[in-house]
Order: structure tokens, then C-alpha cells, then sequence
């Protein structure tokens, strides 16, 4: 990053500023664009808000200094004539004398002149001093003080400013910024310089409240305080400065100064105002008229209004630059009239991250606005929630006589349409940003006439249809990014023609066609090529074809390169990133790929038919991202592939052996950077080694599907970073360690499928564990399930089958909380760099029956598989309510007793298997109420009675209840006076009672005689409930003969 020199005083030269300025922001809006996930960009924006928006030598200053005698510096050609004011000088050696100046710029301020000296302006006649230019920056940037470039530190001053300035009773120029005061107060004395005109003291590291006295400051013109750690509890103080024309306290805690509009309010002079993230919290819609009409620039950006956007900020109508941005503003004021119709001359419009853009008459009124050169409502880190149809906008801006449009930034939004047939007209477009959006339609052929158009992004949209061949006519494009649209057809070959093209971006579209020579004659600046995920063939055939580019980023995976490997990327000797996967490429790798490139930080050949040994991998930069995988390398892994300290490396799915050893332990420094290591699916033999601490920040092992064998060491389970754990189906053998069990970072821990013997530990999940995902099947574990597995609350998936595991089960499985339904689960992400490598939690579960790999939807699946143990007693109650619960496998065990009635609130599960035990019982009706149930399994038990109906479980074949004395659909239907179907799991029988039951029919009898006798014996005894139930008969005679009556006339 390099900022521009210090600005003369001369309008031409604020015009070149603010051209450096855009070609600035072109640049790290490309940056930006193609990094827009990473945290750290609105800090950046906010610093390069602010940092090129101050115009330290205003033209209002020069023009209030016309009168004024004539000036002299410290370069002029009477310096040996003129002598400056004693006292003067004696003050500013006082000043000199306080102050830290590690780079001596003061060390010219020696000898009689003080006129001569550094940053020392006088007046030509009368000697006095007018300006002190004490800027801490060489370069014109203002470097940040905890920049890790020291040079620049050590251009600042230090010190203490004392009150000895206060004799220079001439200085109308004060300029102390970009330095580094320690934090000490601004001084109050600074209000005692009556005559000055222009004060900056941004960016020195001061700090506390802003003194008062500067109000005393009448005649001052610009006041710049930006970015210092102070603040102000009311800004009353201002309102004394009637001439200010330029006012900067971005960055300045004024979260108290609710009185902010009133205090601007009394300045009619004021052009310029800044008051970007000053913590304000609202803006005022009183007065709905201001004194300030003469305001030209408006930056209130990211302040946290949450309010209405008032009337008065539309009634400025000199107004150039508005920027709103990150302020959070829900609407318009409906009180204000015109909206933006009323601001005509805005030629910049920045208003990222607020809501009143989502609206119909924001949109209709941005075509009012003819003078418009700059609209930016591009997303940052929130969107605008524009959701409308942005056609008629953009048709409405081709339309105009003379457009004057030069940027278009409306990306990451929701807004639909298409693009006008006539965006040809649009001639002073500079940049098009419309990425992230909704759009449809095709690219228009007037696309062509933008001759000045330097960048173009509608990447991430929804256009189809091919790209137009005047997109070659683009004769200034530097940047085209067309990606993640629906585009097909060919590349047209006139992108060759765009000789300023250095970013070439259209990956994951449907283009087809061959690729060939002439689709690159002219690229001669291109520096990224990134067309993959296509269905390009590349046919340079020309195998001594030499590319007229020097590429820096070459991503052409999953386009057709093969069979052989493609020669001309050996020209690319400057290329950082390298992409050739699943290119159909069948070659021997050749020794070149080893020795050509020096910078590369990332290499991705996977998914190819790669042949051949591994080479030195010199070329790779630290912290390299590599993948290798799904190749057919073999041999042994070198030890020297640990040297480049990678932060990825994937080579698994080859054809590797030896020992694991020599690359983790041979010759390794401490703390290795490598954060992924998959080494899984080839032939690693020779046991785990035990030196894992070397390599803290491994965040992903995969080693499974090898041979690996031995113990597994403690240490694994002490990498406080390791995230994921992945052995299955090796040969290891020994116990668990506690560990592992015990790790606070694990989420995975994959060990099914090896010889691992003795007990769970008991000792387990006491750190507060975060493990989602554990595999111990198909191994030789013993004895009981400790209760303190609950502890592990977040898990997901426990997998305990095929093992010799016994006793009771817990109970205490409603301590799951996800699988509970107490909390939710998210994806599972161990890894991921933008643009880079993604990889996600993964692991190989048997559900219905079936091995399935699950990586993308992990996290939305929960599964208990205890099955093919020796577990017996009943099933606790607290397992049938686990409402999140989808799979449950608890098939060959020797569970006893009934199945639990709590099916109602397992509303998730898709499988359940309980065969091969010995339960008892009816089939519970609430399993029939499971309507998502796709698998069932209870046969061979011994169950009894009617299989219940319901939507879902007819729907299952016999076979899921065979082997119990079930009867009902699916199964033959029940047969009272028959004799029951016979249990197949259990050598006993059924008894079904037949005859009439006796007992009962007695019962029944006795009941009907004493209620008979209770009611008679109570008429009988009592004369008043006998007179009462006669009345009672009467009146109902009586109503029923008036009905009677009533229906027979």
C-alpha cells in the first residue's frame, strides 16, 4: 500500500489526489472482491475512509491568505538576509527541546534563521513565523504507530509540546500530525493562538478530552483531530468558530455530544464535515432546515443511527460526497420532501450496510440524479437487503442525455433483474460491480462500448447465455470476474484481444469449447487466469508454445488438460497458485514440476492418474497449501517434504508405504505450522510414532485405511489443537488413552476398526469436552459403559457396535443435548482458507444397515449404535426420548423386558433396530404414531399381541417381525380361537386364553342388582324424594304433550 505525496496548495493538485485516490480504491476493491470473507476489511475501509479524504491544504485556505504578506520557508534565496523574530526563535528551541526526535528532522533548528529551519515557515516581511509543517511522514502516508515497519516509527516526534508556542502570535499554520505524543492531553494553550487559521493534529496519539479552548480559535478555517483517543461530552465549543470550512473528528468518541447537529448548526461556512465512527447513536431530525447549505462533503459513516434518514441532510444542494456508510438507517423521513431529487449535484454516493436502500423511492430517485459519477452501495459484512428489481434503475441512467455515471457498486445484495440492452450508453463507467446479486438474463452486446470500463464483476448471480464476443472491445479492462453464473458456450476468442486484462475469473460455469492459442494472443499483462470448475478442453498443441503472459495465479482445475502433462506451465516460473485437479491428466509428473517455480503457496493436482515418485518440494513457501491426492504417487514418503513447514498437505488415496517416523520425527524443529495432514487410503505401515507435540498446531489427522500398527501414545491426545481424529481400519492395539477422551479441543474421534482392547475409561469427559463425533466399533473393548460418557453433551454420534462391551445401559442419556434436542448443531468446518481448501468433519457411519461416508450433512446427523454387544437388563425410558435422534441400533444384545411408550417424542428417528434380543411385550402404539420411520427392525424377540396400524409401519415387510409371536399386518392376521404364532428366537410357547370368562359376567350381574336396589330402596324410604321424582315426571309429561300439540297444528 502506498499513499500519495504531501498535497500543494493548488486546486490541480487536489484533482491528481483524488484521481490516485480511485485508482487506490480499484485496486483494493479487486483485493477485496476476491478476499470478501475476510474479518479485518471494515477496519480497512474505515482507515482508507478517512485517510484520503483530508485535504491538509485546502484552496479556501490559500484564497483567505491572498491578502496577507508574502511567505517565506526554509528553501528561500534570501534566507542569509532575513533573520526571523528573536523571540520567536528562542520559543521554538524551547519547543525543540521537549521534544523526541528520533530521526533528527530537527536538526536543522540551529543557528540564528530560524526561518531556514525544518518545517518553518515565514513571512517575508515582517519575519514572523506563520507556519510550523511538522507532518511525522517522509512519504506522505501516515503510517500507523504500531506498524511493524520500523522506519516509519522512527519518523515520528515525541515528546511534550510546550507552552512556548504561544509566542508565535503569527501562526496561522499548525500541523503536528502523523506522529506519536505518548498519549498525553491536547494542550489547552493551543486555544490561546488567536491567529490561526489551520490546525491538524490527527494521528499523534493524544488523548482525553478535547479542550475547550479551542473554540477561542475564531479565525480558524480546518480542524483536523481525526483518530487520536479522545473525546468530547458536548461540542458547544464549536459554535464560536464561525469562518471553519473544513471539520475532521473521525474516530472521536463523541457518544455525549447529543448536541452535535445544534453546535454543526452554527457554522454556515462549513464545506467539509467528518464525523465518521464517532459512536453518535442518532441523528437528529430538528432542524429540519440548516444553516450549512454550503456543505459539499457529508461523511457520517459508520455510526450506529438505527433511525430515520432526516429531511435536513436533503436539503443541501451543493452536496457532492454522501456517505451513510454502516449506519444502520431504516428509512426515509416521511416528513422530507424529494429525497435525493433535492441533492442534484451528489456525484458520490456511499451508503453500504443501511436499510432505507431497500426501498422503491430510493431507487426511483438515484436516476434523478444526472450529476451522479460514484454509487456505492456495495456489501461489506452485512447486506442492504435490496430485494428489488434494479431494470428500470439501470434502464432509466442508459436514458440520460449525458451520463456522467463512472461507478455502479451495488454488489452483495439481494436485487433481481437484468442487465439493459443499452448499458452500452453508460460511456463513463469505470466499474461495474453488481456481484453477489440475484441477476438474470444474458450480457448484453453494448457491453462493448465501454471503452473505458477498467473493471467489471457480476460474479456470483444467476446470468446465463454465452459471453458476447464484444467483450474484446473492452480496450481498458483490467479486471473481469464473471463467476458462479449459469453462462455456457464457448470462450469467445476475442478476450485475447484485451491487452490490460491482468484478472480473468469466469470458474464454476458451464462453458464448453476447446481453448486454444489464440484465446490468450494479447493477454501480455495478465497475472490470474482462473477458469476451472468448466468444461473447457484446453488443445495447445503447440508443445513449444510460449505464452505471451507471466502468470502469478493459474486455477484451470476440472478442464480438460490431458493425457499428457501440460508443458507451457513450465514458462509460469512467477506462478504463486497452481491449480490443475481432475484435469484428466494420465502422465508421469515430470522433473521440472520440482525444480521451475520458487513462490508457489499453493499446489493442487488431486483427482488426476499422476504417476511417479515424490520430489524435493523447495519451491513451496511456508505455510503452502498442497494436495496431491487421488493420484497414483508411490514409493516411500520422503522425510524432506516436512521442510517447507506446509499448513496443508493431502496426499492421500496413492500408493505410499513406509514409515510414518521419518517425516513426523526425523530431523523436525519445534512448532511445525502443519494445520491438515491426510495421509489416509495407501500402504503406511510400522507403528504410530510418539512425537506429536512437534506439531501443536495440527488442527486434522487422517490416517485411516492403512497399516499402520502398534499403540496409540498419550501425547496424540495432548495437541491442544487437534480437532479431528481419524484411524479407523488399522492394525493398533492397547487401550484407549484417557486423553483422548479427555481432549477439550477434539470434535472427531475416529478409531473403529482395529484390535483396540480393555475398557472405556471412567475417568473421561471431566475437561468440559466438545466431542461430537466417537467411532470405537469393531474392536475387542470390554466390560461396562461408564455413566460419565453423559458427560459428553455434544455429541452426535456414538458408535460402540461390534465390541464385547456388557452390563446395564445408562441412563443418562437425555444429557446429550443436541441429540436431546436441546441444542443445535452446526457444520463442522476443521478447516478452511478462502479460495483455498475447505475441509469439513467427516466420518464413515453404518446407518440402516449400510456404511455411508458423511461429511456435508455430519452435523445434521445423530446416531447411538450399540449393537453386536452383550448388554442386557431393560431399555432405560430416557433412550426413547431423545427427540433429535434419527438413527438407534441396539440389535444383538440381551436386552429383557417391554419396549418404552415414549416413541411420541422421538419425532426425528428414521431407523430403529432392536432385533436380536430378548424384549417382551406388545409392540408399543406409540411406534406407530413415527412417521418418518423408513427403518424398523424388532424381529426375533419376544414380542406378542396386534402389530399397531399407523401411517408408516404397515409399510415394512415381515421380515422386521419375524421370530416373535406377533400377529396383524404385515403379518397374517390374528386368529382368536388358533393357536399363536411361535416365538423362533426363544425355545418357549405363548398361551392365548380361549372360552368364556365367567368372572366377569358375574360381576356384571352384581352390579346391575345393586344399582337396581339403590335407587328403588331410596323411593321406597324417603317420601320427599319420591314427591320430587313424581314432579319431575309430571313436567316432563307436560312438555312432551305441548310438543305433541304444537307439531300436529
Amino acid at each position: 500500500m502506498r499513499a500519495q505525496r504531501h498535497a500543494d496548495k493548488t486546486e490541480s493538485r487536489r484533482r491528481e489526489q483524488a484521481e490516485m485516490k480511485q485508482k487506490f480504491d480499484d485496486h483494493n476493491e479487486i483485493t477485496r472482491k476476491r478476499y470478501e470473507l475476510q474479518w479485518d476489511h471494515l477496519d480497512f475501509l474505515r482507515r482508507e475512509a478517512m485517510e484520503y479524504r483530508i485535504a491538509k491544504d485546502l484552496a479556501i485556505l490559500q484564497s483567505s491568505d491572498e491578502n496577507l504578506p508574502p511567505r517565506r520557508n526554509h528553501n528561500s534565496d534570501k534566507a542569509d538576509k532575513v533573520h526571523c523574530v528573536a523571540t520567536e526563535r528562542l520559543a521554538l528551541i524551547q519547543f525543540k527541546n521537549n521534544l523526541v526526535d528520533n530521526a533528527d528532522h530537527l536538526s536543522s533548528w540551529s543557528g540564528e534563521d530560524c526561518c531556514s529551519w525544518y518545517g518553518v515557515v515565514c513571512n517575508n516581511i515582517t519575519h514572523h513565523v506563520q507556519e510550523l509543517r511538522l507532518r511525522g511522514s517522509v512519504d506522505g502516508y501516515c503510517h500507523e504507530v504500531d506498524d511493524s515497519d520500523y522506519e516509519p516509527k522512527q519518523q515520528m516526534l515525541g515528546g511534550i509540546i510546550t507552552p512556548s508556542l504561544i509566542k508565535l502570535e503569527q501562526l496561522r499554520y499548525l500541523d503536528l500530525s502523523c506522529n506519536d505524543f505518548g498519549f498525553i492531553p491536547i494542550p489547552a494553550f493551543i486555544g490561546s493562538l488567536q491567529n490561526l487559521r489551520y490546525l491538524n493534529i490527527s494521528k499523534s496519539q493524544f488523548q482525553g478530552e478535547i479542550p475547550h479552548q479551542l473554540g477561542n480559535l475564531s479565525s480558524l478555517l480546518v480542524l483536523d483531530v481525526h483518530e487520536n483517543d479522545i473525546s468530547s461530552e458536548n461540542l458547544k465549543w464549536i459554535e464560536n468558530l464561525k469562518q471553519l470550512q473544513y471539520l475532521n473528528m473521525g474516530g472521536i468518541n463523541l457518544t455525549g455530544a447529543s448536541d452535535w447537529l445544534q453546535a454543526i448548526n452554527s457554522l454556515p461556512s462549513l464545506h467539509e464535515l467528518h464525523f465518521s465512527s464517532c459512536r453518535l447513536t442518532k441523528i437528529p431530525s430538528y432542524p429540519t432546515r440548516v444553516s450549512f447549505t454550503s456543505l459539499i462533503v457529508l461523511d457520517l459513516s459508520y455510526n450506529s443511527f438505527y433511525g430515520f434518514l432526516p429531511g435536513w441532510v436533503f436539503n443541501l444542494p451543493k452536496l457532492i460526497t454522501l456517505d451513510l456508510t454502516a449506519c444502520f438507517i431504516n428509512g426515509l423521513d416521511l416528513r422530507s420532501q424529494g429525497g435525493f431529487n433535492s441533492t442534484p449535484s451528489l456525484r458520490t454516493l456511499r451508503i453500504s450496510r443501511n436499510a432505507f436502500a431497500n426501498s422503491s423511492s430510493f431507487l426511483n430517485g438515484l436516476s434523478n440524479l444526472n450529476n451522479l459519477r460514484f454509487l456505492d452501495t456495495t456489501l461489506n459484512l452485512q447486506s442492504n437487503n435490496f430485494s428489488g428489481d434494479v431494470s428500470e434503475l439501470l434502464e432509466r441512467f442508459c436514458e440520460c442525455e449525458s451520463p456522467k455515471l463512472e461507478l455502479i457498486a451495488l454488489g452483495g445484495n439481494h436485487i433481481t433483474g437484468r442487465l439493459p440492452k443499452k448499458l452500452g450508453r453508460l460511456k463513463n463507467l469505470t466499474r461495474i460491480d453488481l456481484s453477489s446479486n440475484k441477476l438474470i438474463g444474458i450480457l448484453p452486446r453494448s457491453l462493448g462500448s465501454l471503452s473505458l470500463l477498467k473493471i467489471l464483476q457480476l460474479n456470483r448471480n444467476q446470468l446465463e447465455g454465452i459471453i458476447p464476443n464484444s467483450v474484446g472491445d473492452l480496450s481498458s479492462l483490467e479486471l473481469l470476474t464473471l463467476s458462479y453464473n449459469n453462462l455456457n458456450g464457448s470462450l469467445p476468442k476475442s478476450v485475447g484481444k484485451l491487452g490490460k486484462l491482468s484478472f480473468l475469473e469466469l470458474h464454476h460455469n458451464s462453458l464448453t469449447g476447446i481453448v486454444m492459442e489464440n484465446h490468450f494472443a494479447n493477454l501480455t499483462a495478465l497475472e490470474t487466469l482462473w477458469v476451472g470448475d468448466n468444461k473447457l478442453a484446453f488443445n495447445l498443441v503447440n508443445n513449444s508454445w510460449n505464452p505471451p503472459f507471466n502468470l502469478k495465479v493459474l486455477r484451470i482445475g476440472s478442464c480438460s488438460l490431458g493425457p499428457l502433462f501440460p508443458l507451457w506451465v513450465q514458462s509460469q516460473r512467477n506462478l504463486e497458485e497452481l491449480d490443475l485437479a481432475n484435469a484428466n491428466i494420465s502422465d508421469t509428473i515430470p522433473n521440472w514440476m520440482w525444480s521451475t517455480f520458487s513462490l508457489v503457496t499453493f499446489l493442487n493436482i488431486s483427482h488426476n492418474n499422476i504417476m511417479g515418485k515424490l520430489g524435493k518440494v523447495d519451491f513451496l513457501t511456508p505455510e503452502a497449501v498442497v494436495d496431491m491426492s487421488s493420484n497414483h504417487f508411490h514409493g516411500e514418503l520422503p522425510s524432506y517434504f516436512n521442510q517447507p513447514n506446509f499448513a496443508f498437505l493431502d496426499l492421500s488415496s496413492n500408493n505410499l508405504s513406509g514409515s510414518l517416523d521419518q517425516f513426523l520425527c526425523s530431523g523436525i524443529q519445534p512448532l511445525q505450522q502443519l494445520s491438515v495432514l491426510n495421509l489416509a487410503n495407501n500402504n503406511m505401515s510400522g507403528d504410530l510414532p510418539d512425537c506429536w507435540m512437534k506439531w501443536e498446531y495440527l488442527v486434522v489427522l487422517n490416517l485411516e485405511n492403512n497399516s499402520l500398527s502398534g499403540k496409540i501414545p498419550s501425547s496424540l491426545g495432548n495437541t491442544y489443537r487437534l480437532t479431528s481424529l481419524n484411524i479407523r481400519n488399522n492394525k493398533l492395539s492397547g487401550e484407549i488413552p484417557m486423553s483422548l477422551l479427555n481432549s477439550k479441543s477434539l470434535l472427531i474421534v475416529e478409531l473403529a476398526e482395529n484390535e483396540l482392547t480393555g475398557r472405556i475409561p471412567d475417568s473421561i469427559g471431566r475437561n468440559n469436552t466438545s466431542l461430537k463425533i466417537l467411532s470405537l466399533r469393531s474392536n475387542k473393548l470390554e466390560g461396562e459403559i461408564p455413566n460419565e460418557i453423559c458427560s459428553f453433551s455434544s455429541i452426535q454420534v456414538l458408535d460402540l457396535a461390534d465390541n464385547n462391551l456388557s452390563g446395564y445401559l445408562p441412563k443418562c442419556f437425555t444429557n446429550f443435548t443436541v441429540i436431546y434436542g436441546q441444542q443445535t448443531s452446526n457444520p463442522i468446518v476443521l478447516y478452511n482458507t478462502i479460495f483455498q481448501n475447505i475441509v469439513l468433519g467427516s466420518a464413515t457411519l453404518v446407518t440402516k444397515g449400510q456404511f455411508y461416508l458423511y461429511s456435508n450433512i455430519l452435523y445434521l446427523v445423530t446416531t447411538i449404535d450399540l449393537s453386536n454387544n452383550n448388554f442386557s437388563g431393560s431399555i432405560p425410558n430416557e433412550l426413547f426420548s431423545l427427540s433429535s435422534l434419527r438413527y438407534l441400533n441396539l440389535s444383538q444384545n440381551q436386552l429383557t423386558g417391554r419396549i418404552p411408550n415414549t416413541f411420541g417424542e422421538m419425532r426425528e428417528l428414521e431407523s430403529l433396530d432392536l432385533s436380536m434380543n430378548y424384549l417382551d411385550g406388545e409392540i408399543p402404539f406409540s411406534l406407530a404414531g413415527l412417521s418418518g420411520l423408513s427403518l424398523l427392525n424388532v424381529s426375533y424377540n419376544n414380542l406378542t399381541g396386534t402389530i399397531p396400524i399407523g401411517s408408516q409401519i404397515q409399510t415394512f415387510n415381515e421380515f422386521s417381525f419375524i421370530g416373535n409371536a406377533l400377529c396383524g399386518a404385515p403379518l397374517p392376521g390374528c386368529r382368536p380361537n388358533s393357536d399363536a404364532t411361535k416365538g423362533t428366537n426363544h425355545d418357549h410357547d405363548v398361551d392365548v386364553p380361549n372360552g368364556t370368562d365367567w368372572i366377569f359376567v358375574i360381576c356384571m350381574i352384581v352390579e346391575l342388582v345393586v344399582g337396581f336396589w339403590i335407587m328403588i330402596g331410596t323411593l321406597i324410604a324417603s317420601q320427599q324424594w319420591r314427591d320430587a321424582y313424581y314432579h319431575v315426571l309430571d313436567k316432563m309429561r307436560i312438555k312432551l304433550i305441548n310438543f305433541i300439540s304444537l307439531v300436529s297444528t
